[in-house]
């Protein structure tokens, strides 16, 4: 497990709890917690290889909503690229992440810039391939103890 703050969009700042370093389980920011219950066994989704596709579903937990039924996350590997955070560069595994919503409507996706040999994420990737693609990288990464 691995922990990872960062300020989105300038909203509040936010604390991710993400499994292997890549799927968010919860999230805390002063707007707000979020829980996100795996219905499947996430281990199996490890290691990660290049044009490695998978599915998983959760439900969403928030103490101010019901859940709205189950979420699926689409992880697709989509290869391997070099990704620069401050003065050192990091081997990364561009890692597509898409959930969708039970009727199956895209509700968010983004590339998780993800480095197997860390086990994190060190930044995401929005709206890739248009004029708004932007990376936004984590102002910290620590990973818990076992």
């Amino acid at each position: 497990m691995v922990s990872v703050a960062n300020t989105y969009q300038s909203e509040s700042p936010q604390t991710q709890f993400l499994y292997a370093g890549l799927i968010e389980v919860f999230r805390d920011s002063t707007t707000g917690h979020l829980a996100m219950i795996p219905l499947g066994d996430l281990k199996k989704l490890f290691p990660l290889k290049a044009g490695a596709k998978s599915t998983t579903q959760f439900v969403e937990l928030s103490p101010k909503k019901q859940p709205k039924g189950t979420k699926t996350l689409e992880l697709a590997v989509k290869g391997k690229e070099t990704f620069s955070l401050g003065g050192c560069k990091y081997n990364v595994l561009a890692v597509k992440e898409t959930f969708k919503n039970q009727a199956g409507e895209t509700l968010d996706t983004f590339t998780a810039l993800y480095a197997p040999d860390l086990g994190a994420s060190l930044a995401r990737r929005y709206d890739e391939g248009t004029n708004s693609e932007s990376v936004v990288g984590y102002e910290t990464i620590k990973p818990l103890a076992n």
